[in-house]
């Protein structure tokens, strides 16, 4: 018996762990994931890091190494009594110098500030490329819900005209019908199947789609949630990641500004040399031996000062059309957040109406239903009344996954930024 019990147990869990729900939400999470350009971000981060020790590199000591031997046909020859003085044709040098920044006007830190901003900006591209994929997972998936809902009504349609036809039977049988009404029934038949296959096979070419955005299979079992993106709630915090994107754009090009003067900044810099060969600082000693020197350098390149204006005024310009661009997508965003909120507005109105509409159509194709029973109405008259439930059934159901397609166009416009 215990054995009986926890087969059953096992069964039961077994049953529930096949059945899946899943949203609009955690689809379009999953779309996220799996969409290729993600990829991207991790490249860009690594690039960064790169280039971020390269620039790093400025402060690094320089180490160089050269060596040269050389012979001239002609030397320096001095011809004063008591000093002789044998000067060689041939010289050689070898020297290890060492240079080393003091001070770079702050342009190495300009320049890593300039790389993280840009590695944002184009990460932010990325982003702005993948929120695309939020409007054509919710397209796919509120077109799959309507598919479902077209396709439930035709087989009802189908189930009641097939009942239609077994209670017909008996009275063409008696005499009391006429094998026509059977004829058109069947012939009504066919042609809900012809519809059913043409949706079956739309809604499976729905399910591969969207499974290969989210990388999971999906089926008629699979139970889809009708909670629009980001809840049953319309947000009213915009968080669009173009206009994250056009704000880093203008940071960019602040740091950029930045840059540009620290680029008019001297530099400053100490040298060290080891150095062994032969002439020296004292030429009279033809030995080959060791000496050094050092220096302290500065260097200042006068000539970035002439430009200097003129990059600045077109680092200027360029905020300006940022700010333009700002502007016009604002502009844009509100007249589509005020046609999205009409649209709800409109679609909540009727689906009250579509609820009246179709408890009334349900009772007069009760009553339609028994006059052709009775045959005071002929078959097409019945027919002309199942359609038009059907219809009222299928409006309503259209209405409601298009409310929830709206609501979530109205998020999604406002910004989803949790996935």
């Amino acid at each position: 018996m215990k054995k009986i019990i926890t087969l059953l147990v096992l069964s039961a869990n077994f049953a529930f762990s096949q059945e899946t729900t899943i949203s609009l939400d955690s689809c379009i999470a999953q779309a996220r994931r799996n969409y290729p350009l993600i990829q991207q971000n991790n490249l860009l981060s690594e690039s960064e890091r790169n280039n971020i020790r390269g620039i790093n590199e400025n402060w690094y000591p320089k180490l160089t190494f050269s060596a040269n031997a050389a012979y001239q046909t002609e030397v320096i020859q001095f011809n004063l009594p008591g000093f002789n003085v044998q000067i060689p044709h041939d010289t050689y040098m070898s020297t290890l110098a060492l240079d080393q920044t003091l001070y770079d006007g702050g342009q190495t830190r300009s320049q890593k500030r300039i790389e993280s901003l840009n590695t944002v900006t184009e990460t932010l591209k990325n982003e702005v490329e993948m929120y695309k994929v939020v409007d054509r997972v919710s397209n796919l998936y509120s077109n799959i819900l309507l598919t479902r809902e077209n396709l439930q009504v035709l087989k009802t349609y189908k189930n009641d005209i097939e009942n239609k036809q077994k209670n017909l039977s008996a009275s063409v049988q008696n005499g009391l019908a006429l094998q026509s009404s059977i004829d058109e029934l069947d012939a009504e038949s066919l042609k809900t199947e012809q519809s059913i296959i043409e949706t079956q096979e739309n809604l499976s070419a729905l399910y591969k789609t969207l499974s290969l955005y989210i990388n999971q299979p999906l089926s008629d079992a699979v139970v889809l949630t009708t909670i629009p993106v980001g809840g049953i709630m319309k947000r009213t915090e915009v968080n669009r990641p173009e206009l994250k994107m056009l704000s880093a754009q203008k940071e960019l090009l602040d740091a950029r500004y930045n840059m540009i003067n620290k680029m008019a900044l001297p530099r400053i810099s100490i040298t060290a040399a080891a150095n062994y060969g032969r002439p020296g600082p004292n030429f009279i000693n033809q030995e080959l031996r060791f000496f050094g020197n050092a220096a302290l350098n500065v260097r200042w390149n006068i000539n970035s000062l002439y430009g200097l204006s003129r990059e600045k005024s077109k680092l200027s310009v360029n905020q300006r059309m940022l700010d333009v661009q700002t502007e016009v997508f604002n502009f844009h965003l509100a007249a589509t957040l005020n046609t999205q909120t009409a649209q709800i507005n409109s679609l909540q109105e009727m689906i009250t109406r579509d609820k009246q509409i179709v408890e009334k159509r349900h009772n007069v194709t009760v009553t339609a239903s028994k006059q052709l029973e009775n045959g005071s109405i002929t078959t097409s008259d019945y027919l002309l009344q199942l359609n038009a439930e059907m219809q009222a059934t299928l409006n309503q159901k259209i209405h409601e996954i298009r409310l929830m397609s709206a609501i979530s166009n109205y998020n999604t416009t406002q910004g989803i930024n949790n996935f």
